[in-house]
């Protein structure tokens, strides 16, 4: 699992516990400097919230007000709708193919 829906669906499991740090989640010891550059990317589109804890480190929470938008990235690849669009397509083509010959 990438380090963007690692973050994100760590921030969801505590969702409504306040802040956590992003060194607490699992993987971020491993590779800390993907987990970092994941965590910018996210403050950056406004999916996560940062804040300095009582020790002056980072302390990251989900932004309550894209809730939607984190729920639409940790979605399956098979809820994708674009899935569906692109299976529906090569059945269409496989059908027309097969009425051709």
């Amino acid at each position: 699992m990438s380090p963007r829906r690692t973050i994100l669906r760590e921030l969801s499991r505590v969702q409504g516990n306040g802040f956590t740090r992003p060194t607490s989640i699992n993987g971020f010891a491993k590779k800390p400097a993907q987990y970092q550059a994941a965590v910018n990317a996210l403050l950056q589109e406004r999916l996560i919230n940062g804040t300095k804890d009582d020790d002056g480190r980072l302390a990251i929470s989900l932004n309550e007000h894209r809730i939607a938008d984190v729920k639409r990235e940790l979605r399956p690849w098979f809820a994708r709708p674009v899935t569906w669009v692109a299976a529906f397509a090569l059945i269409a083509i496989g059908l027309a193919a097969g009425v051709m010959l």
